[in-house]
């Protein structure tokens, strides 16, 4: 961290809520001697809300309606901090009555007994003193000179500090040596309404406390929102010149815990089948909220909560933006960069819905975001799912098509969204098959515990492939004739949710175990030839995970409107390498069987003499070790699919139709939309200022 920048003495942390901002800035006052401020509303107060709110604070320094100006503000927050200073000093030789320097405390155990004394009553007395010595003080302040407001500012501040060094020892190298943290900081995201630039509460806040610039000082702002105009001010909106560079502001802070639970790392071969659907084995992954509280079902109900931002997770209405964030955490939605609409949601997720900031460049015009793999969260979606299907007219298939409608979708990966989405559906409705067993009723339905491949497959493909695809025998050469419900009949697919990958590296066994683990199907790298989707599986429910134990449905996608031939979309595993060649102790390989799925989702009919769905290829024979079942499966219509009912035939259409910007051209009437091909925004052979010579 750069002291040495023009805005140096504060530094922003934004991230989602439950990521542990609080809990970080806490135990940092263990480390430095700190000052907390909880500037939560109290119309917001929650009584599972952490840490308590600091009303006291948060009226006298939010409360804008009686500022009269900017001006007017910034005596207001100048008196305030004058009075922490003041206080601050005058409580400190009530708790470390030290007067000799050998007896002076380090600086992290100064630290520590400070935290503990606010943590009693006193931290509420103390700002009540320091709030009303404010208001008692303020009339006088104000009609004082502006100059001198600010120069006894910093007289207080070194009084503190001065007061500090007579009880702690501080080495002579101590750069900071008071910190003060705002919680719940977008509070100050609030304009003065008498001025005329509207400048921001927070604004204000940052020109005061750039006055300790150059002294052992730093505060640190705690919010949920990313808004760019504010904690974050791009050089576009920035309120003064000197923060229109970049390089004066220090860069945004991102970086939370998050698979921080004790017990990591897992090895393979400890976990049993039945264990990973447990909640408790759940919230041992992503941020630290899940883990924190011994009430499993009561964080299943406050992750719903939060990723819906609505307290009634039962009730029969939901915004849009519950459900796609709800359907992002589901299948993995990939927006469109360009549209205006993308970053304000994605900022409102991040801020409201769980959604994890990544990264804020130095530049901060925009953010890298998204749900990463949180299996717990995964499975209070998959929950809030099925409560909003039980209704009549929601469907996934509705979400999409409304997020496509809303120009959000990026266009270029509609066809393996609308796969995902298939996908998801499918295993949805598998895992309900499976736990309806009348016999073992259950409360409630656990998304996170697998189902049997058979059943996953079942719930996929129309009834009348079932035993097409169940009978289906190896295509690749190998001697087993082994029927895949026989090779399959105790395997196991368990996928909450889908996580885009780095590079090919992951088309290995070592990743299927770990993928496995957390209940994710993986997204593949661009790059990655021949394949889009893999969705891990365990080929015996009865084994313990292990590599050994391990297989994969490898799934490509097309959405070319002209199917192509049965060998021009070819998935061998041993192309990819993702069996190991290692021999087994009997010195022979261990073969495995795998299933490769090619969905051609963007043609409306099969090739001639092809049905919808077909398995095999007679003409891709090899030497592979492996048993490979392959599924070829053409259209998108219920006629293909079990999940596609035959009233969303049209939708399905549409949504794997769109396919350029003139879709969303407003006028699309014939004539309209040649003027626009005219204007050649494309090359195409069709133009009117060239005549081919006929053939």
């Amino acid at each position: 961290m750069d002291r040495g920048r023009v805005h140096a003495s504060s530094a922003t942390i934004i991230q989602s809520s439950g990521t542990g901002k609080s809990r970080m800035a806490h135990e940092l006052a263990t480390l430095v001697f700190t000052i907390p401020f909880n500037l939560r509303n109290p119309e917001e107060r929650n009584g599972s809300a952490y840490p308590p709110e600091d009303t006291m604070v948060w009226k006298y320094l939010c409360d804008v309606s009686n500022v009269e100006s900017a001006r007017h503000g910034e005596a207001g927050v100048a008196l305030f901090f004058a009075h922490v200073f003041s206080q601050v000093a005058k409580e400190i030789p009530k708790v470390f009555r030290v007067s000799h320097t050998e007896n002076k405390l380090s600086p992290t155990g100064f630290a520590r007994c400070w935290r503990e004394h606010l943590s009693q009553d006193t931290r509420s007395l103390l700002y009540e003193k320091i709030v009303k010595t404010c208001e008692d003080d303020k009339v006088s302040s104000l009609k004082a000179n502006f100059d001198a407001l600010f120069r006894e500012l910093e007289n207080r501040l070194h009084q503190l500090l001065k007061a500090l060094v007579t009880v702690c020892a501080f080495p002579n190298s101590s750069d900071i040596r008071v910190l003060l943290y705002f919680d719940e900081a977008h509070e100050l995201d609030r304009a003065i309404p008498n001025d005329e630039q509207k400048k921001k509460l927070y604004n204000i806040v940052c020109s005061c406390l750039n006055r300790f610039q150059q002294r052992s000082i730093f505060t640190l702002f705690l919010s949920t929102q990313p808004s760019l105009g504010f904690l974050v001010p791009s050089a576009e909106m920035a309120r003064s010149a000197r923060q229109q560079s970049m390089n004066m502001l220090q860069a945004t802070f991102t970086e939370m815990p998050f698979d921080c639970h004790p017990s990591f790392p897992l090895r393979p071969g400890a976990f049993p089948l039945e264990q990973l659907g447990d909640m408790a084995f759940l919230a041992r992954f992503g941020r630290p909220l899940y883990g924190k509280s011994g009430l499993i079902q009561g964080t299943m109900e406050l992750a719903r909560m939060k990723l819906i931002f609505a307290n009634d997770i039962h009730g029969n209405e939901f915004s849009f933006l519950a459900m796609l964030a709800t359907l992002d955490v589901l299948i993995t939605i990939d927006y469109e960069p360009r549209w205006t609409l993308t970053s304000e949601y994605e900022m409102d997720m991040v801020a409201s819905r769980m959604r994890v900031a990544f990264s804020i460049p130095w530049h901060r015009f925009y953010m890298h975001s998204g749900y990463p793999s949180e299996p717990f969260l995964a499975e209070a979606a998959s929950r809030q799912m099925y409560h909003y299907l039980q209704f009549p007219g929601n469907t996934m298939a509705n979400l999409l098509q409304q997020n496509l409608d809303s120009g959000l979708i990026n266009l270029n990966q509609k066809g393996e969204v609308v796969m995902r989405l298939l996908l998801r559906m499918a295993y949805m409705n598998a895992i309900i098959a499976e736990q309806a067993d009348k016999s073992h009723p259950v409360r409630e339905l656990n998304f996170s515990k697998g189902c049997s491949v058979v059943r996953f497959l079942k719930a996929l493909f129309a009834d009348q492939f079932h035993d097409t695809i169940l009978r289906s025998k190896p295509d690749d050469g190998v001697t087993s004739t082994c029927a895949l419900q026989d090779a399959f009949k105790h395997a196991v697919v368990r996928f909450t949710h889908f996580v885009k990958v780095v590079d090919e590296s992951v088309v290995s066994m070592k990743s299927m175990v770990s993928a496995f683990l957390r209940g994710v199907t993986f997204i593949c790298h661009n790059r990655q030839k021949a394949i889009d989707i893999i969705i891990p599986i365990l080929l015996d429910r009865r084994s313990v995970l292990q590599e050994s134990s391990m297989s994969a449905l490898f799934i490509q996608v097309k959405r070319r409107r002209q199917s192509g031939s049965s060998t021009e979309y070819i998935i061998d595993e041993e192309v990819h390498g993702f069996f190991p060649n290692k021999a087994s102790k009997g010195g022979r390989r261990a073969t495995r069987p795998y299933v490769t799925l090619v969905a051609e989702l963007g043609v409306d009919k099969p090739p001639k003499k092809t049905s919808f769905v077909v398995t095999g290829n007679d003409n891709e024979r090899s030497s592979n070790e492996h048993p490979r079942y392959g599924i070829r499966a053409y259209t998108c219509t219920d006629r293909t699919w079990k999940v596609v009912r035959a009233a969303e035939r049209d939708m399905y259409k549409r949504i794997l139709g769109t396919d350029d910007f003139l879709a969303d051209h407003p006028r699309q009437d014939k004539a309209s939309l040649a003027f626009v091909h005219q204007m050649l925004p494309f090359w195409h052979d069709n133009a009117i200022w060239y005549k081919h010579k006929k053939q």
